[in-house]
């Protein structure tokens, strides 16, 4: 199967494990996965995500060591597809990748919208984690009922004493709550995953591994993991 990566184009970036882990667990199962962005070409990724960084919150993130690592991967971050050129037709699901730029320049935006709507219409899997759940507030009809985590208010709040105030427009919850969402959440930084038929979304960073796997098995239409 194809999936469709939604990658910021904004200067505050994504955050890798939000990329690096999806990408891994997709095409370590055979999926071949593309990247899209708002401006097309490059785009970059939260310097506090990237292990090697000093002080970063992700050091003992192996999958984005290695993802790093590999020449052939880091092309792929320097070359995305604009979204105004994306046929959604081509794809089987849609992943969109989290990080504080997420919440400047995939909502509100109609190409985001575009893309989803074919994905709600043709009843493929919808996914996205942290602030790239933002991005299903370009189509509230679609959510509206429906139910999904993010990033929460309260984790967002901690987030301003590192990032400082008005440091997004908008925060992912309150958002998504007025555009119909059943939104719930755990404590800052917990792992939550929430599964809504096609839907699939994960609150964090911290939840990125499991939020890729059970996208894997949205994919497959099945678990394979089964209790005695």
């Amino acid at each position: 199967m194809k999936i469709l990566f939604i990658v910021t184009s904004a200067d505050l970036g994504y955050w890798l494990a939000e990329l690096t882990r999806p990408y891994w667990h997709l095409t370590e199962r055979g999926h071949e996965v593309h990247l899209a962005s708002p401006g097309g070409g490059r785009v970059v990724h939260d310097r506090l995500s990237n292990p090697a960084t000093k002080g970063s919150w992700e050091a003992n993130d192996l999958v984005s060591k290695g993802f790093l690592s590999d020449e052939a991967l880091v092309a792929l971050l320097d070359s995305t597809t604009a979204l105004n050129d994306v046929t959604p037709e081509d794809y089987d699901g849609v992943h969109v990748v989290g990080g504080t730029g997420a919440a400047v320049d995939l909502f509100p935006n109609e190409h985001v919208e575009r893309i989803l709507e074919h994905f709600w219409s043709a009843g493929k899997v919808v996914g996205a984690i942290c602030h790239g759940t933002i991005a299903l507030a370009n189509n509230p009809v679609r959510i509206s009922g429906r139910k999904a985590t993010g990033f929460s208010l309260k984790e967002d709040l901690e987030a301003e004493k590192l990032y400082g105030k008005g440091f997004i427009p908008n925060f992912p919850q309150p958002v998504l709550e007025k555009a119909g969402i059943d939104f719930v959440h755990v404590e800052p930084w917990g792992v939550r995953v929430v599964v809504d038929g096609k839907l699939i979304t994960g609150q964090n960073q911290q939840s990125a591994s499991e939020y890729s796997i059970a996208f894997n098995h949205l994919l497959a239409g099945s678990n394979p993991v089964l209790s005695a």
